[in-house]
């Protein structure tokens, strides 16, 4: 798959980066900010995009919702997020595809995006 990556934490964004390039055999583009993000999101070809809610520029929600009203077939977005109170994940599944919560497991981060990726395919 190939995955934008918006994640404004470079120590997070690199243990992603590396669990999703070596052991999924991904590839990652890897923005810092939301209005990057954005950007990106609309002019590249990705599969899905992974996005952290607290981000300078734009935050995950803004940037989904300008993503979704502006991308003529826009693609998967997965919240990736520390905000995990049952109001921030239902905002997140009615807008996105889904959830992961940080911090996540580096060795399951995989397995939870096609998890969350397999509700596109049913």
């Amino acid at each position: 798959m190939n995955i934008l990556l918006a994640e404004d934490d470079h120590n997070i964004s690199k243990i992603a980066c590396l669990a999703l390039e070596k052991m999924g055999g991904h590839q990652v583009e890897w923005v810092s900010d939301g209005k990057t993000a954005l950007e990106k999101a609309l002019s590249g070809d990705y599969d899905v995009i992974l996005l952290d809610e607290m981000m300078p520029e734009l935050n995950g929600l803004r940037v989904c919702e300008l993503y979704q009203s502006q991308s003529p077939q826009p693609k998967p977005v997965i919240f990736l997020s520390a905000k995990s109170q049952d109001s921030d994940v239902a905002a997140f599944e009615k807008i996105g595809l889904g959830f992961i919560a940080k911090p996540f497991d580096p060795m399951t981060l995989n397995a939870s995006i096609q998890s969350l990726m397999e509700k596109v395919a049913a």
